[in-house]
């Protein structure tokens, strides 16, 4: 905490000194977040933390991880912004970690930006609490992290060149055993989306290879180059109508876990690609789709309930999918400016797992888990 203090207090200096040469505006922020849960989990075939199949229930009462402070900032045609996420819990307040440090040129035709902040294709669409304000992400909506990028905007149209990801390969013991990864592009994602008073829409879409070089074939004993690409296209839209809105997401990727596009593990195991064990791989699909239904009852209370939806399904003989489903409900309780509590309940259903020698455990039946709780919150 020391170090941050340090830190904001030689960027007022700084501000300080400058002040006299450009008209700079600073607005900081912050937003603290309890989350308070019962999460029961039954894990069906498959093993829970203690090595068996028993039901584990328990109680979640903790600062969230997206609790934050930050600036945002702007001086004429240049502006920015940084998010720094506080996850202390009370043992210590040594986890502090850069959300998000970016600056944006707007250069009249279009804007430049620089730094880590949210690509394209995320679809921020559930207002859903659980998992630290998961929001479908992942099971139902796309979700391409906070990374480094350096994107171009014009109008509704963005592109974006990002730090670049290779993943796991399975059935490989590691991503670099028996080879040497070489990431020789960025990743790519793009969007476009328009808003109007009662509906807006958005399609997105991202793309990104990587090569594993020098992979000793298991057939020939060759030293083989594997390549994967892993893409991903969506579209989602809103649609309000009077106090009411509808909002909507659908997406279908490749090997979108070797991409990030995957919240891995969270609530299926993946999206892969496959080695086959010779000089390529075996393409694992995915597919999501969401839905939100709210109600805004009046300026203090509004009604949520959302459903998403994943699978992903190698392209391996003798595999079966990988799937999962959940549903929320929620009151999004506003008691004063910036001050919410919001009571949540929700259902997870993990479907069946895949075959363990191509992808998962090997568990017929994954379990389900039920929570209900709230979060508590003011912004600042």
């Amino acid at each position: 905490m020391k170090k941050l203090l340090v830190i904001l207090a030689a960027v007022a200096l700084v501000w300080g000194f400058t002040a006299t040469a450009m008209a700079v505006d600073w607005n900081f922020y912050g937003s603290a977040r309890m989350k308070t849960f019962w999460v029961d989990r039954d894990y069906g075939d498959g093993p829970n933390d203690a090595g068996n199949d028993d039901e584990d229930a328990d109680l979640q009462w903790d600062l969230q991880g997206n609790s934050r402070i930050g600036a945002k900032v702007k001086a004429e045609s240049v502006s920015g912004q940084f998010e720094l996420g506080l996850k202390g819990d009370g043992a210590g307040d040594l986890d502090v970690g850069t959300r998000r440090i970016y600056g944006v040129w707007d250069f009249g035709a279009g804007k430049l930006k620089v730094g880590k902040d949210y690509t394209p294709i995320s679809q921020f669409i559930s207002g859903q609490i659980f998992d630290d304000d998961l929001g479908l992400l992942g099971i139902g909506t796309m979700y391409g992290n906070r990374t480094g990028q350096i994107s171009l905007t014009f109008g509704g149209f963005e592109i974006a060149f990002i730090t670049p990801t290779s993943g796991e390969i399975n059935n490989i013991a590691g991503v670099s055993a028996g080879g040497d990864v070489d990431e020789y592009l960025p990743k790519f994602e793009a969007s476009y989306g328009m808003g109007f008073d009662q509906f807006n829409f958005a399609v997105r879409g991202g793309y990104q290879r990587f090569t594993l070089e020098d992979v000793t074939s298991l057939v020939d004993g060759d030293n083989n180059d594997v390549d994967v690409d892993a893409w991903i296209i969506g579209a989602d839209f809103g649609l309000n109508f009077g106090p009411g809105y509808f909002k909507g997401a659908l997406s279908y990727g490749q090997n979108v876990g070797n991409a990030e596009w995957n919240l891995a593990g969270l609530r299926t195991f993946g999206g892969y690609a496959v080695w086959d064990g010779d000089d390529d791989t075996k393409d694992t699909d995915s597919l999501m789709g969401a839905a939100i239904l709210g109600w805004r009852v009046h300026d203090q209370l509004t009604l949520e309930a959302g459903f998403g939806y994943r699978y992903d399904d190698p392209d391996v003989d003798n595999s079966q999918k990988d799937d999962a489903w959940e549903i929320y409900a929620q009151a999004v309780m506003t008691l004063a400016p910036g001050v919410y509590i919001i009571p949540e309940i929700g259902y997870t259903d993990y479907g069946q797992s895949a075959d363990e020698n191509a992808f998962g455990p090997g568990d017929d039946d994954e379990g389900n888990q039920w929570y209900a709780g709230a979060k508590w919150q003011i912004d600042f």
